[in-house]
């Protein structure tokens, strides 16, 4: 009798012994893969750059390997530098699209146009807001090949990349989507988590009805002052948009060593303001071999009494 049910437990457990994934945990909160596919320098469009040379935009994009979902929650990851600097491989942007995508995500990071040292203007944020644009809209072009679900997509950014980040979120004006590519699709997204930008004299531009924003920001912060991310979050209660606002007391710009301690407010607020407050799909997530570790165990115990019962 123990060998039989032993090999019932076996053949429960069948479903969820894919070697690509953990098979425990909840998609978009756990890392229920174990590794991603990344494609690199995928061209999302082309625009002049401050030299005036004609330059492609390039993005590395992460997947869960091993995948088979039909529709998939996006993040736009955005890399800082001061508009002068920064790439999309630097360790922490591929830190942050790794474990995203190990979480079920498909994450990219972009590059954008950099300006020339020591000529960074308000011209800057312009630019790097256009190209921002662009690869949400290649997204939403190409939502069925990279099996988008395009009314999940976040905007992720670090300092220059959150300034970037944010008015790329809330300038929805027709007049600042830029010409960088993909026209005619829209670059809307349903969530931005900002971590130490700021919208500066842009931040009326949030309006009633625009995406939840999730601010991390140091209070001593020299960069870009902690009063960046008050004024946001102000604005937001004027108007009826969800803020999420973390103080990292006595933190200057930039505080990545801090990372371990803030990746658990990202993670939440993606699958909280994004993935369950849009409802998931049903159908997506019957497609996905995953099931909660509690519900698994129970499952387990009920089949393990009701065979001894029908034993004894």
């Amino acid at each position: 009798m123990k060998r039989l049910i032993v090999i019932c437990i076996a053949l429960l457990l069948i479903p969820f012994m894919n070697p690509e994934v953990s098979g425990i945990g909840t998609r978009y909160k756990d890392e229920v893969f174990s590794k991603v596919d990344i494609t690199k320098d995928v061209v999302y469009g082309q625009n002049y750059d401050s030299y005036g040379k004609l330059v492609e935009l390039k993005m590395d994009v992460y997947e869960p390997h091993g995948d088979k979902s039909s529709k998939r929650a996006l993040i736009i990851f955005i890399h800082g530098g001061a508009f002068t600097g920064g790439d999309k491989a630097t360790k922490q942007w591929v830190f942050l699209c790794t474990t995203f995508a190990k979480r079920g995500y498909v994450t990219a990071s972009i590059n954008y146009r950099l300006q020339k040292p020591g000529d960074v203007t308000k011209h800057a944020i312009t630019q790097a807001m256009h190209d921002a644009k662009a690869a949400i809209r290649y997204f939403r072009k190409y939502a069925e090949q990279w099996r988008i679900d395009t009314n999940k997509i976040a905007l992720v950014g670090g300092s220059a990349g959150a300034i970037t980040a944010l008015h790329a979120t809330y300038l929805t004006e027709p007049e600042y989507e830029g010409d960088s590519g993909n026209e005619g699709y829209s670059s809307n997204v349903s969530a931005c988590i900002d971590l130490w930008g700021g919208l500066y004299d842009n931040v009326t531009k949030i309006d009633a009805g625009e995406a939840p924003v999730c601010i991390i920001h140091g209070t001593e912060d020299e960069g870009v002052p902690y009063s960046e991310a008050l004024n946001i979050s102000r604005r937001c209660k004027e108007v009826g948009v969800y803020c999420e606002l973390h103080p990292l007391e006595g933190e200057g710009h930039a505080p990545w060593h801090l990372i371990n301690e803030f990746l658990p407010w990202m993670v939440d607020f993606l699958y909280n303001k994004m993935i369950k407050s849009l409802d998931v799909d049903e159908i997506q997530r019957k497609e996905t071999p995953f099931i909660e570790f509690p519900q698994l165990i129970l499952i387990l115990l009920m089949m393990i009494i009701k065979m001894l019962r029908d034993a004894g």
